[in-house]
């Protein structure tokens, strides 16, 4: 019953008012996240406590989880996707420096949380992971989801390619949208945030409907919704690629 009154309570922020940007400092660094998502680890049930030993880049790290055994794992962040800057074929991406110097300013050798989705590790084996820290706003100490500030402060994409918790990727597509409207990190490079001419904005944006593994959008109360529900601007649907369902014809 909690779970699904927060689903609510998220739904409502993101989609019927309008999001309350804050800024949370880290010792020397900055991160922008959102009033209304402080909260978030309330519902959090299973996590691990974790030392981060390095940072890797934007979206990758490497740390302890059980000092007993001190072993060291690598961890991917669930959901978030930074700028490339190790890649072995790749050359270093646009604001990738930036995103990996955030991640380290915020994580280097600092005490985490961590929590999980319903796939432990990825296909290179690494544990796949949300990364939680504290922080203190207005008086008061809340562990923030470093995964969403990220991307709210624009230093990283919503990866939806692989499926994690629904309302968290409507919180981590809607932060991303947020940044780019308002030109933040990587996305005040202009260019960079231009859309693709083949792809027009919809002069009605409604509120349409997307899976965690499907490629189309939806109406509400379409069949295709049965076992995954998440919201998303029709704008945001066309510009990440999705296309009209062809049974209930958004």
């Amino acid at each position: 019953m909690k779970r699904l009154f927060l689903f609510i309570a998220l739904i409502l922020a993101v989609f019927c008012a309008a999001l309350t940007p804050i800024t949370l400092n880290f010792g020397d660094a900055t991160a922008i996240y959102f009033e209304e998502f402080l909260d978030l680890f309330d519902d959090v049930a299973e996590y691990d406590n974790a030392s981060v030993e390095r940072v890797i880049d934007g979206d990758t790290i490497v740390v302890i989880r059980h000092p007993r055994l001190n072993m060291l794992e690598t961890v991917r962040l669930i959901g978030l996707d930074t700028p490339e800057t190790v890649h072995p074929t790749k050359a270093v991406e646009h604001f990738g420096k930036e995103a990996s110097n955030f991640a380290k300013a915020l994580l280097d050798g600092k005490k985490v949380i961590l929590s999980y989705d319903w796939d432990p590790k990825d296909k290179y084996n690494r544990v796949l992971a949300y990364v939680w820290l504290p922080a203190t706003y207005e008086g008061k100490t809340y562990n923030v989801l470093f995964n969403l500030a990220s991307i709210c402060s624009g230093y990283g994409f919503a990866y939806t390619s692989f499926s994690f918790k629904d309302y968290y990727m409507e919180i981590f597509i809607e932060a991303e949208r947020q940044a780019r409207l308002n030109s933040i990190g990587l996305w005040s490079d202009k260019a960079f945030g231009e859309e693709p001419k083949t792809v027009p904005t919809p002069e009605y944006d409604p509120i349409v409907y997307i899976t965690n593994t499907g490629t189309k959008y939806h109406r509400d109360g379409c069949r295709h919704l049965s076992s995954s529900k998440i919201a998303i601007r029709l704008s945001e649907a066309i510009r990440r690629g999705y296309g009209p369902c062809s049974v209930c014809r958004p």
